[in-house]
């Protein structure tokens, strides 16, 4: 029908008014608006490792939910060559795909008003395989190329037009069409093949996906190794084999074989902890040549840094301990992040948290000789140090911006989330909390659940009510780490403990208002050479309690090492305390010298206290213990020590670790065990890269020389000890010169095992001489260093105090170049390198003016900055305040012998 010209101007006056509208509307660069939900997707991609392009073709099923002529999603570096919309009476109308936002958000335009329903929206489109390794990205490995993905956290975008947020949960219907000699695999078993009629291309079907959020998608294509792995039999909770493979690069399948046999007790202990069979119907362990994370808990298909799975005789010990522990992370996912996915991103702590507190749990009862409970431990004192700054960010942290994502994978979510999950699974007993565990997954599995779920659920079957929901909360929803000052007192034969709390922040901070947690504190108590466990909620400021078993003669504050908290005691009971230490548990001893270290670090106790402390714990053959206080005499040695008081710090360090390597030796022998192993690489560090002990390092370097064929012979990194390949490697570059440095760079230009490639990187990077340092951070730049190396590269060399100086005057004509190279995720990975030894007030101000101007340029860049500015600005403010007088007279007490 002709359309007369006064119903023209109406149409043409509304189009105008409906383009205004859009154009008026704010960006959603937060969480996508409501009015539209996806359904389902059909994605199918036409991918060639050896092209630079990909093509694609997607399908979305949307509800509508109210009438729109536009909606919005997310695409990124995409080419749309084709959109349409088809609505629900099967009329197809053109639409248009415009990028409103640099993150990717992105309006669909559909060209007329539709009525509430559901449409579907068709979009063919191109992209180039993503050089950051996001989205779907290419990696080459000599002659081969191998494509594989990285979807999250929100890098689909970058592979497909998507809502691209967690909480859209559909099923996939994947389908690859690739060339005919290539492998490609995605999240599901594959269900169909079709050759093209010139058989050079192949169309492989896959079946349809539980439904899963975008972030969880992945496929690969290339000429992979596929191994087969035992299949993991049927069970009590599980009705269905289950088949497990390994995928690697070419020629890489023999070492998958390990870790593969590791994996069916794995998820054996976690279906049998949940009462949930695994979700997904196969298991691929696929090791990407080059990942910029250490792994990925892609549904049924969880992608790691091969280095993770490739391990065999060469392999040092510390990678088949690595290997297990990231496979329980990851595997604990599958449940715990897949199976119910958290909404919005400030509640990505319950992925990662969960699965650190379950590989934990998982480790400590398949693996008892990885000592899990103190790696576990570890974490939790890690996550402390960051949590003790005044800019620290609370577990549950609004997100609104592609940064706060993007900074949302740190300690506090993934150690610290843990931690606080542990302490609270500690106070309502183990079996209870399982319960609460199982109720919770199985109400929300195929769905998505909160940290009000999960609280709530908890609080029911523990029976706790509200008590443990407003202490939970106290964790989740504040900043900081409690300091729990604690005080024995003594009545007339009845014992009582004075608790109170603070928050822990370093010296020189001064923190606003008085934050309160509701603490479960659990503390042991001595008397006469027995000892109890108790347990309080600290739910004021102050509080006193009694004590069941009258008076105590001692106090461990922390039972257990179970507890989110620092503590404190006054000078008596610190000195009682002290006079016990040998005789605690490995993880108490551990936080006891958090203890110290902690208040060293607020200024109560001097470096003399610390220094006269480690002896106690030195001699431990539990390798956590025997290096607990490593850290604080590095910080003494670096930032209080001269060139009179350092010797006798390298001499004392001697003193107390060099007979205990010779004991062990310095190569591991038959008998070993992980432990040993482990203990044996710590010495070896602190003396040889830190004490810089002359004897160890000719040793070392005579060795590593050899390896590299300097002396004669062809060169052979084999004929060196993999567990202290990596240390002689950075001894020969530094004590061997631009002989070593070159012999490394050769080795690299062939070498394709990822953990040597590692080593030889960092190798090369910790030289000591500037030209070489120079020529190390320009090689970083280049195709030679694979983005997953990059840091490898960058953090050794600001290791070394030498490198210091010469990388922030090659950061400031090379920053855009690092920037460039460098994931989403890691582009403020140059902040945390140049604040490497800084520890006064102007060279935090230097770093300040010159990041200022370009800060705003990088993801997650403002908050990296205020977090490092804050740690040099209190290691000068503590230096200050503890000056260098204390050690001058510790060093007098110690004269070098």
């Amino acid at each position: 029908m002709r359309m007369t010209s006064g119903l023209l101007a109406v149409a043409m006056t509304a189009a105008l008014l409906s383009q205004a509208a859009v154009a008026a509307e704010v960006v959603p660069t937060g969480k996508l608006p409501d009015d539209a939900k996806p359904l389902a997707y059909a994605l199918d991609l036409k991918i060639d490792p050896k092209a630079d392009r990909f093509n694609g073709h997607v399908r979305i099923k949307v509800k509508l939910a109210k009438p729109a002529d536009h909606l919005w999603l997310h695409a990124r570096e995409l080419d749309i060559a084709k959109a349409v919309v088809t609505d629900a009476k099967g009329k197809t109308h053109d639409a248009k795909l415009s990028v409103r936002d640099s993150s990717g958000v992105a309006e669909v335009a559909f060209g007329a008003t539709l009525p509430a329903q559901d449409i579907e929206l068709a979009f063919d489109y191109s992209a180039p395989f993503n050089a950051k390794l996001q989205g779907i990205y290419k990696v080459k490995v000599g002659d081969d190329a191998y494509v594989t993905t990285q979807m999250e956290a929100i890098s689909a975008r970058y592979a497909f037009p998507s809502f691209d947020e967690p909480r859209f949960k559909t099923p996939f219907d994947i389908t690859l069409t690739v060339p005919n000699d290539e492998a490609a695999l995605a999240n599901t078993l594959q269900t169909g093949t079709k050759e093209s009629d010139d058989k050079k291309w192949k169309t492989l079907t896959f079946a349809q996906t539980k439904p899963l959020p975008t972030y969880l998608v992945a496929l690969a294509v290339g000429p992979w190794d596929v191994v087969d792995g035992p299949t993991i039999p049927a069970n009590a909770v599980r009705k269905n084999p289950l088949p497990l493979r390994g995928v690697g690069p070419r020629g890489t399948g023999p070492q998958l074989k390990w870790i593969l046999e590791q994996t069916p007790e794995t998820v054996k202990y976690y279906e049998e902890y949940t009462k949930q069979p695994y979700p997904f119907d196969k298991l691929d362990l696929v090791g990407a040549p080059d990942f910029s994370a250490g792994a990925m808990e892609n549904a049924g298909f969880i992608v790691y840094r091969d280095v993770l799975l490739r391990i065999d005789a060469k392999s040092p010990a510390s990678s088949y301990r690595s290997s297990f522990n990231v496979n329980a992370h990851e595997i604990a996912h599958q449940w715990f992040g897949d199976l119910v996915t958290v909404p919005w991103w400030d509640d990505i702590w319950l992925n990662e948290a969960y699965a650190t507190w379950a590989q934990g749990k998982a480790t400590v009862a398949l693996k008892p000789e990885y000592l899990g409970d103190l790696s576990r431990l570890e974490g939790t004192l890690h996550a402390m140090n960051s949590d003790s700054q005044l800019s620290a960010r609370k577990i549950r942290q609004p997100i609104k911006d592609q940064g706060d994502i993007e900074n949302a994978f740190d300690g506090i979510t993934y150690q610290k989330g843990a931690a606080v999950l542990r302490m609270f699974e500690e106070w309502v007993g183990e079996d209870v909390y399982r319960e609460a565990m199982r109720d919770y997954l199985a109400k929300h599995k195929f769905g998505s659940g909160n940290s009000d779920d999960l609280i709530a659920t908890i609080a029911r079957v523990s029976g706790k009510g509200e008590t443990l929901a407003r202490a939970m909360r106290s964790f989740l929803d504040q900043p900081g780490l409690p300091l729990v000052h604690a005080e024995l007192k003594c009545n007339a034969g009845k014992g009582a403990i004075e608790l109170s709390q603070s928050r822990y922040l370093p010296y020189g901070v001064l923190g606003e208002g008085s934050p309160l947690w509701q603490v479960p504190v659990c503390a042991r108590f001595g008397r006469d050479g027995k000892n109890d466990r108790q347990c309080f909620l600290l739910d004021a400021p102050k509080k006193e309690f009694a004590l069941a078993g009258g008076c105590a003669q001692w106090a461990m504050p922390n039972a257990d090492a179970a507890g989110y908290y620092r503590f404190a005691l006054g000078a008596n009971d610190f000195g009682a305390l002290k006079s016990q230490v040998a005789a605690l548990a490995p993880a108490e001893q551990l936080v006891y010298a958090d203890a110290v270290s902690a208040a060293f670090e607020q200024g109560t106790i001097g470096p003399e206290v610390v220094l006269d402390a480690m002896p106690a714990l030195a001699s431990s053959d539990v390798p956590q213990i025997a290096t607990a206080l490593v850290g604080s005499f590095e910080w003494i040695r670096e930032h209080l020590a001269s060139d009179v008081t350092r010797p006798a710090l390298d001499a004392y360090a001697k003193s107390l670790y060099a007979s205990h390597l010779k004991e062990l030796g310095l190569h591991k022998r038959p008998n070993d065990g992980d432990a040993t192993t482990r203990l044996r690489l710590g010495l070896v560090d602190l003396l040889a890269l830190t004490v810089r002990d002359k004897d160890l390092r000719a040793q070392l370097n005579g060795e590593a020389r050899a390896a590299l064929g300097l002396d004669g012979g062809k060169a052979d990194l084999g004929k060196l000890d993999p567990d202290v390949r990596g240390v002689a490697l950075k001894v020969a570059v530094q004590d061997s010169g631009e002989a070593a440095y070159k012999a490394v760079q050769q080795e690299l230009k062939t070498n394709t095992q990822t953990k040597q490639r590692y080593e030889l990187i960092a190798a090369l990077a910790a030289t000591h001489d500037a030209k070489l340092g120079e020529d190390a951070r320009n090689y970083g730049l280049t195709p030679a260093v694979a983005v997953g190396e990059i840091q490898y590269l960058y953090y050794s060399n600001v290791g070394e105090e030498e490198n210091r100086a010469g990388f922030w005057t090659w950061l400031k004509p090379h920053f855009d170049a690092l920037r460039k190279r460098l994931p989403d995720s890691h582009q403020s990975l140059a902040v945390g390198l140049a604040s490497a030894g800084r520890c006064s007030k102007d060279s935090g101000e230097e770093m300040r003016e010159w990041f200022a101007p370009r800060i705003k340029e990088m993801i997650g860049g403002e908050r990296k900055l205020a977090q490092s500015l804050e740690g040099v600005g209190t290691c000068g403010a503590l230096r200050e305040h503890i000056g260098t007088k204390a050690l001058a007279q510790w060093a007098e007490a110690h004269p070098v012998r």
